[in-house]
């Protein structure tokens, strides 16, 4: 039997996404528009590595709800809340992959960090917005991933930021602002990831 051509796989594992999409949306674990968005983003696809991303979100969408649509025991503790005085697509903190998700859409992230969160943009725009009362004492990672999309992380001066993020044929940097106004006992942010086709960046967050 002869092997199936890498962009047969590729389509293979996309309408299997889907599938696992669809089926999760009918359980009721995410809402119409956000399903709308990642099948429609599915479809874009055409590299292997943007379909790894899409794939651990569906498979989040999966394991952080019951069939019920409500958190599972062991995600509860870390799913995201929106508040009533927040802007539309505004948390705090942050739950599981499929709540730190921004596909064709602009979102805004704060509050307690945990660390080795993961925030996606997928043709999207997401900040996040970092103090000092966030983060751990000394260390804290994040994991950013941007395909074709946008992140922005805002601190709070008084934070060293260290940015190990990889750009592929994209771009990252740490504004000049933000080195200058951390001193070496000041807590800890490293930046993990990849900006593919996209961009990471770190400001200086201003009330």
């Amino acid at each position: 039997m002869k092997p199936l051509a890498l962009k047969e796989l590729i389509e293979e594992r996309k309408e299997k996404a889907i599938e696992n999409l669809s089926d999760s949306y009918a359980k009721n674990k995410l809402p119409l528009e956000e399903y709308e968005r990642i099948v429609e983003y599915i479809h874009k696809i055409e590299s292997e590595r943007e379909l790894v991303v899409v794939e651990k979100i569906v498979a989040e969408y999966d394991a952080g709800y019951d069939d019920s649509g409500a958190p599972q025991e062991n995600s509860a503790e870390t799913s995201a809340e929106a508040s009533d005085d927040d802007e539309p697509d505004s948390y705090h903190g942050q739950g599981n992959l499929a709540n730190n998700l921004a596909v064709l859409s602009s979102r805004v992230f704060q509050g307690p960090l945990k660390p080795g969160a993961q925030f996606v943009s997928i043709l999207g725009s997401t900040s996040i917005k970092v103090r000092k009362a966030d983060l751990s004492k000394k260390r804290t990672t994040l994991n950013l991933v941007s395909i074709l999309g946008n992140n922005v992380v805002y601190v709070e001066p008084g934070i060293r930021v260290a940015n190990k993020v990889v750009p592929v044929l994209g771009s990252t940097d740490v504004n000049q602002k933000v080195d200058k106004q951390a001193r070496s006992s000041d807590p800890e942010l490293v930046l993990s990831g990849v900006a593919l086709l996209g961009d990471i960046s770190v400001r200086l967050l201003k009330d």
